[in-house]
């Protein structure tokens, strides 16, 4: 196991990373969605998927900031 390095910045800094939390969010909730729902259920949840890839990114910006800011 590594260290963190202090200088490396935080994670949540990097783009890749964020945007990689949100997408792998959302394709769990994508693939229980079409393996287990149906009807409404399965579209509100897809529904969930999409809020989930595009909201999760920009609120750890927004950690990064204030982390940034301390």
């Amino acid at each position: 196991m590594g260290t963190v390095d202090s200088e490396a910045g935080h994670p949540f800094e990097n783009p890749l990373f964020r945007y990689g939390i949100g997408l792998s969010g959302a394709i769990v909730i994508i693939a229980v969605a079409i393996l287990y729902l149906d009807g409404v259920a399965r579209y509100v949840a897809l529904a969930i998927a999409v809020l989930d890839g595009a909201v999760t990114p920009k609120i750890l910006e927004y950690a990064a900031a204030q982390d940034a800011q301390t």
